[in-house]
């Protein structure tokens, strides 16, 4: 987890100056990759807090990111429409594309414009049908992510089922605005990935503005008890993020490419 001054100069070039100056240090807990299962339930996941498990895949997924390098999946996927999803908070918005026109293309979207809203940008990071599935199937699960029944009984959310898989690819600048869903692990390949996280609604929320946008317009003037918690993530990280919390994202790097796990 990087604490404002992790990130390679490759990154840091891509982001305009006003961004970078407002990256803070991390204040997500963070625990070594050694942690335990149950440690890692009781002290996180059943209290509902976010944390950072540094390097907890550096080993176990260090095959999958060789695999999901762009060159790579240009060359394995990228004669498969996949589908793109709009970058307002509610990602209602759908369309189709192939996937290698999408990895040519995806630099160009106007993430720092005033003009564009956040319904008007697409990108891969959440629908998927079958044509992933092969790729998908090579995912190598975080070990904290194994179907659990100990949440309260007499919670009607309580069901256990098997993680849900979200892969993505995305640019410099790229990410969705705020807003919340059940909880699981973000974790990065290539790139990195700025995460900022409330436990109820943010202050400004707006939800078609990009979060780079709320990023250099809102957070550099924010108080100190409404700063978000926050921290960037590097490849070999697992990002625990609680059910329910808003949180935005900000991709960092030329080209991202990420997974989430929903528990």
């Amino acid at each position: 987890c990087s604490t404002g001054s992790v990130l390679s100069a490759s990154h840091t070039m891509l982001l305009s100056a006003a961004v970078l100056s407002a990256r803070g240090t991390c204040n997500v807990a963070q625990e070594p990759p050694d942690i335990t299962r149950s440690a890692f339930d009781s002290k996180y996941r059943r209290r509902n807090r976010p944390v950072v498990i540094s390097n907890a895949t550096a080993v176990t997924g260090a095959r999958f990111r060789s695999i999901t390098a762009v060159s790579e999946l240009a060359s394995a996927y990228g004669h498969l429409n996949v589908t793109l999803s709009s970058a307002n908070a509610h990602s209602y918005g759908r369309k189709k594309m192939l996937l290698g026109d999408y990895l040519d293309t995806m630099h160009d979207v106007p993430w720092q414009e005033d003009g564009a809203g956040a319904d008007e940008i697409y990108y891969l990071f959440g629908e998927h049908g079958e044509e992933l599935q092969p790729l998908l199937a090579q995912y190598p699960l975080p070990r904290y992510a194994a179907p659990v029944q100990w949440l309260v009984s007499s919670d009607a959310n309580a069901v256990a089922h098997d993680p849900a898989l979200s892969f993505g690819v995305a640019a410099d600048g790229s990410g969705v605005p705020f807003h919340f869903h059940a909880d699981g692990f973000s974790e990065v390949m290539h790139g990195a990935k700025r995460w900022l996280l409330y436990p109820e609604e943010p202050p400004h929320f707006d939800a078609n503005t990009t979060s780079i946008k709320w990023l250099r317009d809102v957070y550099p003037h924010l108080l100190p008890w409404d700063l978000p918690w926050e921290c960037v993530i590097e490849p070999g990280d697992l990002l625990y993020f609680p059910r329910d919390w808003y949180h935005a994202i900000v991709n960092l790097g030329e080209s991202v490419v990420f997974m989430s796990t929903f528990l």
